[in-house]
């Protein structure tokens, strides 16, 4: 059946299609983690960068937090809108430049924010149960190289799509 056994020549997964059920797994289980302090795994990784600033004394403005997740602006203005209506962050115009809005974390945010830290640190332990400190310290630098591997170059052109015969 098309589609069933969609793997390469040696029957293997590609790794692009390996790192996409992995993400998709993940994020799945972060977000059904989350649900209880009424939060998405996009929002909890927000409220993470502005407790970090925070502590910096860094204010933050929208495209601070586009460029740290690397989100479209439409996509960060949703969560920004939902987070703010769920009272965990406030949106207030810059003193220093009024066309930006600075976001912060609210006392909400912050009282939830060792809980958050408790369920993520659990949910990275499950990912990497039965792996050796030794091997995770190996499987993170793996994946570093290839996420700078994919930063440094183009996409490649890609070929016709593969589609299912009959189609």
């Amino acid at each position: 059946m098309c589609g069933e056994n969609d793997h390469g020549p040696e029957g293997e997964m590609p790794l692009g299609v390996l790192f996409k059920f992995i993400h998709l797994s993940a994020e799945t289980r972060f977000n059904q983690n989350l649900q209880a302090l009424n939060l998405t795994s996009s929002q909890m990784h927000i409220l993470i960068y502005l407790d970090s600033c925070e502590r910096e004394g860094k204010k933050v403005n929208q495209r601070d937090i586009e460029k740290h997740l690397h989100l479209s602006n439409p996509t960060v203005t949703g969560l920004l809108q939902r987070m703010e209506a769920k009272g965990f962050i406030t949106r207030t115009v810059s003193e220093a430049d009024g066309r930006n809005k600075e976001i912060a974390q609210t006392e909400k945010s912050r009282a939830i924010h060792a809980e958050m830290h408790r369920r993520l640190d659990a949910e990275n332990a499950q990912m990497v149960r039965g792996l050796s400190a030794e091997e995770v310290s190996r499987l993170k630098g793996y994946l570093n190289r290839i996420l700078d591997n994919i930063r440094d170059e183009p996409p490649a052109k890609m070929g016709a799509a593969r589609r299912c015969p009959g189609k």
